[in-house]
This record gives C-alpha cells, structure tokens and sequence, in this order.
C-alpha cells in the first residue's frame, strides 16, 4: 500500500489557479461596469466631446441646480443656452473644459433672471464668445448690471432675437420663435425660445415662457421629439394647447431639490397622459441627447425612474 502523502501545490501555484478561475468573473464584471457606464451616461458626462461625429450633436442638460443651462455641441461649434445661477458659473466653466469646448459660437441668454443669466458672467470671462442672443428688455437687479459689465468689459457683440430669423452651427439649425410681442407685462415672457433642427429631429427650448408667450408660439411649427421644460416645470408653463403642438416624446425638465414646487403635479400629469418620457436634473443629474440626424440617444449621469 502507497502511504505517501501527495505533494501540496506551493503558494504561487495556488495564487495562479486562483488567478484563473477569478479571471472570468472580473471579466465579466468589467464588462458590466461598462456597460452600465455607457448606458447611464458616465463616458459621455466625463469625456461629452468623445467620439463625436461630423455629423453629429450632442444636447446637454447641465444639471445647475434651480435653474437652466443648456449645451448644445456639434463638431463645427456649440451654443450655449443660460447659465444657471451666480453660484453655478465655475460649474459651468468646469463642464465645458471637460467637453473640450474653449470657444463658444454663440450664447443665449434667455431672459434677465439671475438663475438663467448669473452664471453667465464667468462663462463670459473664461471662452471666447462669437455672439450673445438676448431679448431687448432689461432687469434692475446687481446681477443683470454685472452680466452687462462682462458684455462691454469683453467687447461681445449682440444679436436681437427676430422671430423667425435663424442660425447654424454645423448641421445644428436654430430658428427662433419667440419673443413675438416687445410688450408683456410678464418679465419670462420675453425668454429667447427656440427650435433646434437636425436631420430627423427636433428639440424646443423656451426658457421660462409662460402662458401668453406660448400661445403666440402656436403660429410657428413647433413640432419636436425633445421638449426643454419650460420654467423648471410651473403649472404656469407648458400649457395643454402647446404641449399638443409640440408633441414630444421626451421631456427634459432643469430643476433643483427643493425649490418651489417645481415641477407642478398637474404638468406631470400632462406627460404621463400622454406617455411622454420625462428627465429630470434632481433625479438624474446631467442629462446628454445626442442626434446622429436618423435616431437620438439619451443618457443621465444617475440613474433614475423616469417619471
């Protein structure tokens, strides 16, 4: 009878066979990680400019807190739309250094309210800027003064919103369809909205527009897959007659935890009627659509129920 004890394997040997049968299983996982990042938007929030075509545009919906600020991306040139707050300027900054961005083609200022122009005033200081949209009314608020100051101190020239009247960035189309009135008694009226064309699809972006100024949309085509939520989603925006002309499939909606009451009940309600996917920055953080022109894809930096 063989009494003789078998060999036991040394250390390294054992570390190897270990080795091989985790080998899958981090495989695996690594793919997983991966995949989870892509699909929830970490690759596009940490790197947005990567991998983006000629042909491509990337929106982004920059999560400010209570307030707007939209990056509209292409290859040839951006736009960006409001800034959020003061307080939100570095954050601003910090996103469009991470995209790659050190110019702007344009910026449009939508209205003079301080969570849409503040953080305006340091993207003015840190990009070169080809031109500012913003309506012709004022705001007598020290941050409306300061934006002004960064116009003249960086010598931008202006441009007037003129219903109607459009502009291009790459195959990025910009028409713009309000203000249609010089006289509201209704400061978020005034707001810069526009339509953003791209092959197949199409965005709205409307600032804070209420009720008056929406109605007077109606006379353009309004007709877009992607609905930027007008006034972080107030019972005073998004009217039924404008939701039904815009007929969106997605709805991104700026807002901060606890604001005011932002969004109302009764326009999530709207968009669960009609089964409209709804993106929120306090639920989902930075928000990326990007068109090829034939489909869009949408990715949030967390992941969240949509409605």
């Amino acid at each position: 009878m063989n009494t003789g004890n078998k060999q036991k394997p040394s250390r390294s040997t054992q570390t190897r066979q270990q080795s091989k049968r985790w080998s899958p299983i981090i495989t695996v996982c690594v793919v997983i990680v991966l995949a989870l990042a892509t699909y929830f938007g970490y690759t596009e929030i940490l790197d947005p400019h990567h991998g983006l075509s000629d042909r491509e545009v990337s929106v982004h919906f920059i999560d400010v807190g209570q307030g707007d600020s939209v990056l509209v991306q292409t290859s040839q040139g951006s736009v960006l739309i409001d800034g959020g707050n003061t307080n939100m300027g570095s954050r601003v900054t910090e996103y469009l250094r991470d995209a790659g961005i050190n110019e702007l083609t344009y910026v449009v200022a939508t209205h003079p309210h301080a969570d849409h122009i503040g953080g305006l005033i340091t993207v003015l200081g840190e990009f070169s800027i080809g031109e500012i949209v913003m309506p012709n009314v004022a705001h007598e608020t020290r941050t409306f003064e300061r934006f002004l100051d960064a116009i003249e101190q960086y010598d931008i020239p202006l441009r007037e919103p003129f219903v109607g009247s459009s502009f291009s960035v790459g195959d990025a189309i910009f028409t713009i369809i309000a203000p249609n009135s010089s006289s509201y008694q209704n400061l978020n009226d005034y707001s810069v909205s526009l339509r953003l064309e791209h092959g197949d699809f199409s965005f709205i972006f409307t600032g804070d527009a209420e009720r008056q100024s929406e109605l007077e949309m109606l006379q353009h085509n309004l007709s877009a897959h992607v609905l930027h939520v007008g006034h972080h989603g107030s019972r005073t925006s998004t009217t039924q007659e404008f939701l039904d002309a815009v007929n969106p499939t997605i709805a991104v909606i700026n807002v901060g935890e606890n604001n005011y009451g932002h969004p109302h009940g009764d326009i999530i309600d709207r968009f669960d009627n009609a089964e409209i996917s709804v993106y929120r920055t306090d639920y989902h953080g930075n928000i990326v659509i990007r068109s090829d022109g034939s489909s869009i894809t949408v990715r949030s930096q967390y992941n969240a129920v949509s409605n």
